[in-house]
């Protein structure tokens, strides 16, 4: 396993932020992880919040460096960073796990983890990535969140967070290995194949429900879904929800 500095907080708006606030500071080197016990701010995709409950969760942010890899081949740290969250939550779970695109892990057809990347981009070269990840570890109750589980509540099991985040890095580490030989094929085929939805889901499109199933992910991070009375259509991650 790489060498990595973890940067351990009792508390932090978000651990994203935190990470943006030391790379200014020149206090944090590619690489490096920041791990909170609380989040008072944490954030999801197109400005969702993420409810955690202090000390019961996995809350941490990567640093990352990506040379050679283009603007856009950025959907790769995406999909890299969900195979890894996912292994390491099989790890615990050995059934039903899913990858709810664009950026959930489901678990019993709940969310158990959510997915953050943050790129900074110069021209069109990929500079480095932020990547926040949030794992339900422990918590057993979620106010005002009906589609939510955690390792526990599946498991009955209490789990040791830092054990969750060593298992959690060595994963990341591993599949990250893949996208440094870009190795594209293997991770489309991965990322696919744990797809939630594949078999039938409903979408929510224009504030109209439909029903349907996955077809596929593409290279750009668009979706391929059939629609039920309408075939096969690509949609952005801004013009589809799949709905649980």
């Amino acid at each position: 396993m790489r060498h990595y500095k973890l940067i351990k907080l009792n508390a932090t708006k978000s651990t994203n932020d935190k990470v943006k606030m030391l790379i200014k500071s020149k206090k944090i080197s590619p690489g490096d992880i920041v791990w909170a016990d609380y989040q008072y701010k944490g954030r999801g995709q197109y400005k969702n919040t993420w409810n955690s409950s202090k000390g019961k969760n996995l809350l941490i942010s990567v640093y990352r460096e990506f040379k050679g890899l283009s603007f856009k081949q950025r959907n790769y740290i995406n999909f890299v960073i969900s195979l890894s969250v996912i292994k390491t939550i099989e790890q615990y779970i050995s059934n039903d796990n899913f990858i709810k695109w664009p950026n959930d892990i489901l678990s019993g057809q709940k969310k158990i983890s959510g997915i953050l990347i943050e790129n900074n981009i110069k021209g069109k070269e990929l500079r480095n990535s932020i990547i926040g990840i949030g794992i339900n570890v422990n918590q057993t109750r979620f106010r005002n969140i009906p589609n939510a589980t955690s390792i526990k509540l599946i498991s009955n099991n209490e789990i040791e967070i830092e054990q969750v985040l060593k298992k959690l890095i060595k994963n990341i580490d591993e599949h990250i290995n893949i996208l440094i030989v870009k190795d594209f094929d293997q991770i489309m085929n991965l990322y696919n194949s744990k797809l939630y939805g594949r078999d039938f889901c409903r979408f929510l499109i224009n504030n109209e429900i439909f029903q349907g199933k996955v077809i596929n992910v593409n290279p750009s991070g668009s979706i391929n879904v059939e629609i039920n009375g309408r075939g096969i259509k690509e949609y952005e991650s801004n013009r589809i929800k799949i709905l649980l």
